[in-house]
């Protein structure tokens, strides 16, 4: 009987406990959608992936005349963009223009990379279904901002993505997997390799746009400076990605992440009682907040960018401590120093 009795007093206070709880969940469910489940209505953001490499080679390269005819009615200015930026071979009223452009399609590795692509990339939708939902999130925060066109090419493995005048543009050939053959047999380090995978466009094309967007703009260059504006960028990407795993967005290992979580006190301890903070030669910015296999200060087992990392846990920390202030306040403000110190960051 007394155990009959206990164990109903046991269910009956559990229930209790449990009501108690169920608002709290609810309300840190609701202001987690608050926070980054915030998006404009679907029909308010037009975007489709166009793919300019399919039409650059799948012509008949013998009619080369009539193959730039099409790109530049189709493509406008990202015809130009592609010839004198991204494959170097000049604008297409110089002489001798048409010769370069059947070289460039007709070459054996680059024509061998876009069938590459083709196998790997056979549809864009799931990419222009992220993106769709990346925009939706941005013109949310930035109702005044314009969704770019979105243009995919092959360059024979010259650039990622591009950024132009209201034009996004991603060099498929390079993401075709970290495994990826021609990748090896190029020599291309292990470390970059990592991150040449179609899991990485999405978040590679908004952290490029953002930076187009929101450009550097400081009266002082330091390490600080570097920091934090990385981190605002990627705080950004995160907001925009609510649901992406950091190590995704970051581009770092598993083990590298949790380097940053176990070593955040130390890392900025080091930035600190070494004086680099306010380093402004353009060696020692690169060194913590440029790519690379690791940050050798650090350790081994860290990752590049491993201060970028740092910048981004002290813009976390100041939104945690503003909780008023928007994402647009946020990005428009350049004043780094006052974004450490009303962080009131100490790991």
């Amino acid at each position: 009987m007394n155990s009959i009795l206990y164990t109903s007093f046991e269910m009956k206070r559990r229930l209790i406990q449990l009501s108690c709880m169920l608002p709290a969940i609810l309300l840190m469910t609701s202001c987690r959608q608050h926070t980054f489940d915030r998006q404009v209505p679907a029909d308010k953001v037009a975007l489709s992936v166009e793919r300019f490499e399919q039409d650059l080679f799948f012509g008949d390269p013998s009619r080369t005349d009539s193959i730039v005819s099409v790109l530049q009615q189709r493509y406008g200015t990202f015809f130009e963009l592609f010839t004198q930026r991204i494959i170097s071979i000049g604008k297409s009223s110089t002489p001798g223009f048409q010769e370069r452009l059947k070289a460039f399609i007709t070459h054996y590795d680059n024509y061998t990379a876009y069938q590459r692509v083709q196998q790997v990339f056979p549809s864009l939708d799931k990419l222009e279904d992220e993106l769709t939902g990346a925009f939706r999130r941005f013109l949310y925060h930035f109702p005044e901002k314009q969704v770019p066109r979105v243009v995919t090419f092959v360059s024979g493995f010259n650039y990622s993505v591009v950024s132009d005048s209201n034009l996004l543009a991603v060099g498929l050939d390079k993401y075709l997997g970290s495994e990826e053959e021609f990748y090896s047999r190029a020599g291309i380090y292990r470390y970059i390799r990592l991150n040449m995978h179609p899991g990485k466009i999405p978040s590679d094309c908004m952290r490029l746009w953002a930076e187009t967007e929101f450009a550097y703009c400081d009266s002082v260059n330091n390490l600080l400076t570097a920091m934090i504006y990385g981190g605002k960028i990627m705080y950004l990407i995160k907001t925009l990605f609510p649901d992406e795993p950091d190590s995704l967005l970051w581009g770092f290992t598993g083990p590298q992440m949790r380097f940053c979580t176990a070593n955040e006190k130390q890392m900025w301890t080091y930035l600190v009682e070494y004086k680099l903070l306010f380093k402004t030669d353009r060696f020692t910015i690169d060194k913590f907040t440029r790519e690379g296999p690791f940050t050798s200060e650090f350790s081994g087992r860290s990752p590049a960018r491993a201060a970028v990392w740092i910048g981004y846990k002290i813009v976390e920390k100041y939104m945690k401590k503003n909780k008023k202030l928007s994402l647009k306040a946020l990005m428009e403000e350049n004043d780094y120093q006052k974004i450490l110190t009303l962080s009131g960051y100490n790991p």
